[in-house]
């Protein structure tokens, strides 16, 4: 059967301390850990002018703690790294060299033959539901000065579905880890979930292969380390004592998923690109437009209530706002941007002003005892597996859930019976 989501795990996207350095050295160490940081970032950036592939891995492997944070402005990106805070994205787009095209080559040619006979009709599915999000993928990758033919990557990564969950709990079109689409901008919790918006998880997916290349030089390594993590890629460069990708791409030290991910990568671009050569219908692709408005709400208000407000329905305000779990706009955290049609927005911003806000709907905590399992607690509660991964993005439901995990329950109607050891109300 043909993977398509990958188990993507990004370990360690922070500086990793060092408790064993003398604290009258910290000064002195902090400023070389900038310089070299520096002379890095401007390598870096040299080689994405060249396009050059591969030549910056041994510059990578000399500094495996360092963060995927790399662009245009290099002094500030590293005074930032030196400083442990991300630096926020340039919204200046640069240009980034095209993606080598291996179409004559033998791994390629092997996996463009597994999509377009084997697996055809899973990939005619890919193709259909690529229609609808590939003019929106494109346009920000050519926002942000990245080859185009990266759009295709989330038919590998998701089979092109805004709500694939992998067994490693990565979710969303472009399957992102809870950690690392937070630390992409993303809210991730149990009343939001921004991974499941297409659009937001895209220019997060654009901002982290910016990054990638920044960190790698080199679209074949990038691309590998979307599937495997950079700490993982690196770690592998190290122990093969490899600069280039041909010298890593069949190592054993390597799961299978990543060796074959760029092959697999560059097959499904291929067909996506022309699908009609390999007998696909066409892909019928319309020019992306934001006709969208943005509401900012601070308070709790559900769906049903403001598609009233607004004038519109309430299924197609949902499919506008995918990322909303509860079917409720969240009272707590930062204020969340409902997106509403845009000859509707003026409309919903006057009517907010009077509107009162609703309570938010309740949940449980639920404290994992010894005993306790999954279909114990789903049996308990009266939810479903799918109920509770909705709103629990950090527990992985596929693994046994260890004493003293917290799991959020929603209740819709009313509370269970039984209160022992819950915890207190979100």
């Amino acid at each position: 059967m043909m993977r398509w989501c990958s188990t993507f795990s990004h370990p360690g996207r922070q500086l990793a301390g060092n408790p064993g350095r003398p604290p009258e050295k910290t000064a002195v160490c902090s400023s070389r850990r900038l310089l070299e940081i520096v002379i890095s970032l401007i390598a870096a950036s040299g080689l994405i002018i060249l396009g050059s592939c591969g030549s910056t891995a041994s510059l990578v492997k000399n500094d495996t703690d360092r963060g995927p944070s790399l662009g245009s402005n290099l002094i500030a990106k590293a005074h930032k790294f030196g400083s442990g805070e991300k630096p926020a994205a340039s919204s200046k787009a640069s240009a980034y060299p095209p993606l080598p095209l291996e179409a004559d080559g033998a791994r390629v040619r092997r996996f463009v033959r597994e999509y377009a006979y084997e697996q055809r009709e899973t990939t005619k599915q890919y193709l259909a539901r690529a229609q609808e999000h590939l003019p929106m993928v494109s346009q920000i990758a050519d926002e942000n000065g990245l080859p185009r033919d990266l759009a295709c990557l989330f038919l590998l990564e998701s089979g092109a579905n805004p709500e694939a969950r992998s067994p490693a709990n990565a979710l969303g079109m472009w399957q992102f880890m809870p950690a690392t689409a937070r630390s992409y901008g993303l809210r991730v919790d149990s009343r939001v979930d921004e991974r499941l918006d297409p659009e937001k998880s895209t220019k997060a997916a654009m901002l982290y292969l910016k990054d990638l290349y920044g960190m790698f030089g080199c679209w074949r390594l990038a691309v590998s380390a979307y599937n495997s993590g950079e700490n993982k890629l690196n770690k592998v460069l190290c122990q093969e004592d490899a600069k280039e990708y041909d010298e890593i791409c069949s190592s054993r030290r390597l799961r299978r998923e990543t060796r074959e991910f760029w092959p697999r990568f560059q097959a499904l671009a291929q067909i996506a690109k022309d699908p009609a050569k390999y007998g696909f219908a066409p892909l019928r692709l319309k020019a992306y437009q934001r006709n969208y408005g943005l509401v900012t709400t601070e308070s709790s208000y559900s769906l049903v209530r403001l598609a009233q407000l607004a004038g519109v329905s309430e299924q197609k305000l949902a499919e506008m706002n995918p990322s909303l779990l509860r079917g409720m706009t969240p009272d707590n955290g930062p204020s969340f941007s409902l997106k509403v049609p845009l000859d509707k927005r003026d409309v919903l911003v006057a009517s907010l002003k009077d509107a009162p806000s609703e309570p938010p709907r309740s949940q449980i905590v639920h404290v994992v005892n010894r005993g306790d399992s999954l279909g114990r607690i789903l049996k308990r509660y009266q939810v479903s597996k799918s109920q509770l991964a909705g709103v629990n993005p950090d527990v992985n439901l596929g693994r046994r859930l260890p004493k003293g995990v917290k799991i959020v329950i929603p209740v819709e109607k009313k509370e269970p019976r039984a209160r022992a050891r819950l915890g207190d109300r979100a």
